[in-house]
């Protein structure tokens, strides 16, 4: 085979991948938004269009990307923002677990850029082992807190425009036990909106009444949502859930069969209630609801924790898989080095 030849498919190849890649990548989301994989295929397809484009003589595109992505200063200005964000966070709610990921996650991440040089520099085998489980799991969980976070941002908007037949508005708690709180008053005043919007005959408000609550969360939001203006003959409650799975298992039994449907809950929790959606079944998209910038960014990390949870086994082996031979392999060359 000739060298012009050679030349032509070298050039000619990445082109038809990345055509074929971002092909599947589109065609996928179009048909089943709800989708996690989704993400993957889409960023996966970013990557491939960045380096075919450095291919096709672009080199600077690429370049830069690469610096981008890789940039120690990036990493810098997102730890210093994570830990920024926690801080905020103590101050303005309860200092639970699930308000502090941002915190812990921006302390963990100073913690791996503060001692990695020191780490080399100790010439421990050990130690150096150590440093390097944790750059596999920050890369490895890294690249899935991308996918799931860009595919987080673009899911509401491939749905924007759907029809719906009935609208429900996931519940949150009650304030001292009884009131309506301004993240919950948000996702009620949302789910109006789309109600009305998509033209929906039902306007389904879900939540039972949890242990330290004195009443249903449903029958808060009904009484809120209809001295705010919904059409009481449209308003059904769904007061027995304790969580979004229930949420929506039970409102499937509310509901006309066959019929689409739109969840409302807070903006962060959108992509995985459309995907609970989708495990039950149910003929429903998510849709969002403002909520404060400064809850958002552990708001997320609990979500994507969430998700993690769901299929932990597979991400433990995949982890063991990648991770235990590069480890295996530094600690041989540092012994016989």
């Amino acid at each position: 085979m000739s060298d012009s030849v050679i030349s032509i498919v070298l050039l000619v190849a990445p082109v038809v991948i990345t055509v074929a890649v971002c092909w599947i990548a589109v065609r996928r989301t179009r048909a089943e938004p709800r989708r996690l994989s989704n993400a993957y295929w889409l960023l996966v397809a970013v990557i491939f269009v960045a380096q075919t484009l450095a291919v096709l003589g672009l080199q600077d595109f690429g370049g830069y990307l690469l610096v981008i992505i890789l940039s120690p200063l990036l990493m810098l200005c997102l730890t210093v923002f994570l830990i920024l964000n926690g801080v905020v966070m103590l101050r303005r709610e309860r200092p639970t677990i699930a308000n502090l990921l941002s915190l812990i996650t921006g302390i963990a991440l100073l913690v791996i850029i503060v001692g990695t040089l020191p780490v080399i520099l100790s010439g421990i085998p050990w130690l150096i082992s150590l440093l390097i489980i944790a750059l596999v799991l920050v890369g490895y969980f890294g690249f899935h807190f991308v996918a799931f976070l860009g595919y987080a941002l673009l899911y509401p908007r491939l749905v924007a425009g759907r029809p719906a037949d009935w609208v429900v508005v996931l519940g949150a708690g009650l304030g001292g036990g009884t009131r309506v709180t301004p993240l919950l008053a948000s996702r009620i005043r949302t789910g109006m909106i789309e109600a009305a919007r998509r033209n929906a005959r039902l306007l389904v408000l879900s939540g039972g009444r949890g242990p330290d609550e004195q009443r249903s969360e449903a029958g808060a939001m009904a009484e809120w949502a209809i001295s705010n203006g919904a059409d009481p003959e449209r308003v059904l409650l769904e007061d027995r859930s304790r969580n979004t799975l229930q949420n929506l298992r039970n409102t499937a039994e509310l509901v006309p069969a066959g019929g689409q449907g739109l969840i409302v809950t807070s903006n962060y929790h959108t992509l995985r209630a459309a995907m609970l959606a989708r495990k039950l079944g149910l003929r429903a998209q998510a849709a969002g609801a403002p909520t404060a910038g400064y809850y958002w960014p552990s708001a997320m990390i609990r979500e994507f924790v969430a998700v993690l949870a769901e299929h932990k086994i597979a991400h433990l082996a995949i982890v063991i898989v990648v991770g235990g031979p590069l480890v295996a392999l530094t600690i041989a060359a540092m012994l016989h080095g």
